[in-house]
């Protein structure tokens, strides 16, 4: 179902090439649960493979409270309250999507939907807002369940960012996403990897809800507290630090080991902040110094996610990391990476190309993953 060769959408320049040319709009709903990212991205790829990529434009719906409410409490709910929740999910983000997209001739819808369970070691992942939902609801074909196929072959099913990094990301070193969950992809040579190293906003974001806030805005509490070494190595000794790649991190496993040991600390929000700070900050440069290869000059590390526009953390990682270059992008690409990562990977997908690599998930082979509600 390649461009030059299918139905779906190409443009033809006589003089030089076949060009496949899509526009694709993703979705990613995270564990921070700080709302719905959207962004409509335009690919176009000759014959060289080249693929040129633009946001078009992007945004983010911030859930209800009783979505919050209900995401969070899913992993301990009933089958049938997870099912509805998948269909009401998907229900919505289809209606989000036809209202962000009108007026623009959109091929198709690529949604992550939002994790519920991630449990490789038990060859099962659950993402959930249906597809044949947005599909309908929105009036636009949509892929959805990216995690599946690789698990299916044994993989991890994550990170998936790993081939968004490789192939439109290539003038950097390595790539980290300071997300729900902080996450590295490294390209040396012909080999790619990408594994999660720990919980970033998730652990940041529960601490600030102490406080009444969706979140601590520039580290602005944390750079008031004082890292208590006691209560960071409880946090460092979970088994996962030493564990070897391909890793992943489950959300559930968060909050069923980090949480409590924060819960369970006497300290002040504003020291446990401080030293969640710490952690994210110490590990990152620890993987960074295993992995990275020599370069000439500084290695250049890019960094996303909402972490990145927190200054406290930033400022620690910086000096942390003297050795790098640290560099922070265009502000849609910190917001909307990994909806563009989705687009990307639906844009592979339909073109009938790896959209998951092996090398990164440990899996028995490069999959292709992704399930097609066609809307004729």
């Amino acid at each position: 179902m390649k461009c030059t060769s299918s139905p779906y959408p190409f443009v033809i320049i006589p003089e030089y090439y076949y060009i496949c040319h899509m526009k694709i709009l993703g979705i990613m709903s995270g564990s921070s649960l700080d709302g719905i990212d959207l962004a409509l991205c335009e690919f176009s790829e000759g014959k060289d493979e080249k693929v040129s990529w633009n946001i078009i434009k992007a945004d983010t719906i911030a859930y209800s409270g009783k979505w919050v409410s209900r995401l969070r409490s899913l992993p301990q709910s009933s089958a049938r309250e997870i099912t509805l929740a998948d269909y009401d999910l998907g229900y919505l983000f289809g209606q989000i999507a036809k209202e962000f997209v009108s007026g623009e001739d959109v091929d198709y819808i690529a949604s992550h939907g939002h994790t519920v369970f991630h449990e490789p070691q038990n060859k099962m992942t659950l993402q959930i807002a249906n597809g044949s939902a947005i599909a309908s609801a929105s009036g636009i074909s949509t892929i959805y369940d990216f995690r599946s196929m690789d698990i299916g072959f044994g993989g991890q099913g994550a990170p998936i960012v790993a081939i968004l990094d490789r192939d439109l990301f290539q003038e950097y070193d390595a790539l980290v996403n300071l997300g729900g969950i902080s996450n590295i992809s490294i390209t040396n040579g012909e080999k790619t990897i990408a594994y999660d190293i720990s919980p970033c906003n998730q652990l940041l974001n529960f601490l600030a809800n102490k406080k009444g806030l969706d979140y601590d805005k520039g580290g602005h509490i944390a750079s008031k507290g004082r890292v208590n070494k006691e209560l960071l190595t409880k946090l460092y000794s979970f088994d996962y630090f030493s564990s070897s790649f391909p890793k992943s991190l489950d959300n559930n496993f968060i909050k069923n080991n980090f949480i409590p040991v924060l819960e369970n600390d006497s300290s002040s929000i504003e020291d446990k902040m401080a030293t969640v700070i710490e952690l994210i900050a110490v590990s990152l440069i620890d993987e960074l110094r295993k992995n990275i290869t020599q370069t000439k000059g500084k290695p250049k590390i890019m960094f996303t996610g909402g972490g990145a526009k927190n200054i406290f953390l930033m400022d620690k990682i910086a000096k942390l990391g003297r050795n790098y270059s640290i560099i922070i992008p265009d502000e849609s690409i910190i917001d909307y990476k990994e909806s563009l990562l989705m687009a990307y990977m639906g844009y592979l997908r339909v073109n009938e190309k790896t959209n998951t690599l092996k090398t990164v998930t440990g899996a028995q082979q490069d999959t292709t993953g992704g399930a097609i509600c066609l809307i004729k």
